[in-house]
């Protein structure tokens, strides 16, 4: 099947220049990267606690309907959240409590912790991963180093929360300690992200994806099984791994993360239809500064040269899905591209353009995307953005007296744009209207 890419330009008003690819005849010599030292895996550094504590003094919500909710301790981060209309689950961490998995219920528009501590045991509770949820009496969860937890809603008289857990083994041999294959070294953060998730489409299908592998639950069981197992790193520090994952069911699935070696990278998607496994786009890694990511035959490229991560991915539409893209400059990252792809008779099509995310900081990386009747979401540090079909992007207002918003977000996520969450660092913010 024939492929293409289409590069859409937006507004003059909001486009973003892309670097202009060199010639080989031209191009500068291989670039060494800093010298900053890798961070080790953990709870976060102390710079993410030190944001905004919400000032209870304050109205509840923002002049663009966004509401403060309520929460068991003020260090709270939240990372992941699996909205349902009475009732939401999240997972974040607590420099008090550790690792945490919690419940919202309409009725009280509280949260409160449902996990039985566990998952901060020996050996445990090194990172939260993300969650998801078939149904509101079943919900999933991974922390690291790598488990995957199964909770089931306690049945009257019961009132804990069940809880089964999993190690999912890690299929990259040979690597040492330092690598941790759950938490990979981001250049343009200079930060360590989770890449260790949970996610499906209904209770029969669920996954996780963990270092290069994505695995499936088998409901008869409850076990978990190797599904597809990226073994082609062509590196000894090279590492490929998931950052998120989109579908509609088992012969229609996404996951989309990077082929990284740590100072450079490539972004990577990869689909499952009824034909099987393919890898949409990919690149092959090269530790060279001025052009990292080349072509890989077979395979679509995106970024240019410059590489970078896939951080997000959302369906858009029957045939359409969304990524956010971190375009990176110079060991930097210089802007978020969102990335559409179509599938088409004649095979995938890609359109990528700049969001303009800007915060009081200057240009600011998305973090999540999310798509619902007609309008695409953002966040970002401090911000929340709404995009509409014509190109047009403005923030949403997160503040409730008119000053900047100092926390970043990680995750927006909803079932209507009615009922949509966006949540990070000490907030977990609720809009229920238009």
């Amino acid at each position: 099947m024939r492929t293409w890419i289409v590069l859409a330009a937006g507004s003059a008003s909001l486009a973003i220049m892309a670097a202009c690819a060199s010639s080989e005849a031209d191009a500068p010599p291989a670039t060494a990267p800093p010298t900053t030292s890798l961070p080790d895996a953990g709870l976060p550094d102390a710079d993410i606690w030190d944001v905004d504590v919400p000032d209870t003094r304050l109205p509840d919500c923002s002049s663009a309907g966004w509401c403060v909710t309520r929460f068991p301790d003020a260090d709270l981060v939240f990372k992941d959240i699996w909205p349902f209309e009475d009732i939401a689950f999240a997972v974040g961490e607590s420099r008090t409590e550790g690792v945490k998995v919690l419940e919202w219920t309409k009725a009280t528009n509280e949260w409160r912790y449902i996990d039985d501590q566990s998952q901060n045991g020996a050996g445990m509770g090194e990172f939260i991963g993300s969650v998801y949820a078939p149904n509101e009496n079943v919900v999933y969860f991974t922390v690291g180093s790598s488990h995957i937890y199964r909770g089931e809603r306690p049945v009257a008289p019961e009132t804990q929360w069940r809880w089964t857990k999993h190690a999912l083994p890690d299929n990259v041999i040979g690597h040492s300690n330092t690598h941790t294959h759950g938490t990979p070294f981001y250049v343009a953060t200079r930060e360590r992200h989770a890449a260790f998730g949970v996610w499906g489409t209904d209770a029969d299908n669920v996954y996780a994806f963990f270092s290069n592998t994505i695995f499936r639950r088998n409901p008869s069981d409850g076990t978990w099984e190797e599904l597809y197992v990226a073994d082609d790193l062509e590196a000894p520090n090279e590492h490929i791994f998931f950052m998120a994952a989109a579908g509609t069911g088992p012969n229609d699935l996404w996951f989309a993360g990077a082929r990284d070696r740590e100072w450079y990278s490539c972004p990577l998607l990869l689909h499952k239809s009824e034909s099987g496994w393919e890898r949409i786009i990919d690149g092959v890694v090269q530790e060279d500064g001025a052009s990292p990511c080349t072509e890989r035959e077979g395979t679509l490229r995106v970024g240019g040269e410059l590489g970078g991560w896939f951080s997000d991915i959302q369906r858009s539409s029957t045939n359409e899905y969304l990524l956010l893209h971190d375009e990176i400059d110079w060991f930097s990252f210089k802007s978020t591209n969102l990335t559409k792809i179509n599938l088409t008779e004649s095979g995938p099509s890609i359109e990528q353009s700049p969001v303009p995310l800007k915060n009081a900081m200057g240009d600011a990386r998305g973090t999540s995307v999310w798509r619902m009747d007609g309008e695409t979401w953002f966040t970002t540090v401090g911000l929340v953005v709404r995009g509409t079909d014509d190109g047009k992007y403005t923030p949403s207002s997160i503040s409730r007296d008119g000053a900047p918003v100092n926390a970043p977000l990680f995750k927006i996520r909803g079932t209507s744009n009615q009922n949509l969450w966006a949540i990070g660092a000490r907030y977990a913010y609720h809009k229920t209207t238009p």
